[in-house]
């Protein structure tokens, strides 16, 4: 089953913009919402059934906020590499790769919550987290852009 829209996405051959925007964005905001939905519950899965008795560890912290800060550099360079050219598959692709990778702090959140983490780094963690899904929305409007430049798919494809 595909979402909405997509036949049209891949099909079209005069794709309005904003119509590839509206399916690039969703696609990359489903996976990046269930990519923070299933890290999250797994974390508090864990927290809830294990027996931890944690400490918040200041470093661990740090540590989980700097590993996650990585993830926007790495998203945008991976993203950029997959999403160049004017095809409207490969733009589809970037977006879905964007989602998972500038999602991965959402695992961090998910260890820090695990492990019995507070104050400060959890509220870094959570802003990444906001900071990239914005950056991943602003990222598919561009892929957009070439995904309308782009000749339509064939239906064999």
């Amino acid at each position: 089953m595909r979402p909405p829209g997509l036949e049209r996405y891949l099909r079209d051959p005069d794709l309005p913009r904003s119509h590839a925007a509206a399916v690039l964005r969703g696609v990359f905001a489903a996976m990046f919402l269930g990519q923070m939905a299933v890290a999250l519950l797994l974390g508090v899965s864990v927290r809830l059934l294990s027996d931890l008795h944690t400490r918040p560890s200041s470093f661990l912290g740090w540590v989980l906020v700097a590993l996650a800060a990585v993830d926007l550099p790495l998203g945008a360079l991976l993203s950029g590499i997959a999403g160049r050219g004017d095809d409207r598959r490969r733009a589809l692709s970037a977006a879905l790769l964007a989602a998972v990778i500038l999602s991965t702090p959402a695992w961090f959140a998910a260890l820090a919550l695990a492990t019995g983490q507070r104050g400060a780094p959890v509220l870094v963690l959570w802003g990444l987290l906001a900071l990239y899904y914005a950056f991943g929305a602003a990222g598919a409007g561009r892929l957009a852009a070439r995904a309308v430049r782009a000749p339509p798919t064939p239906p064999h494809a």
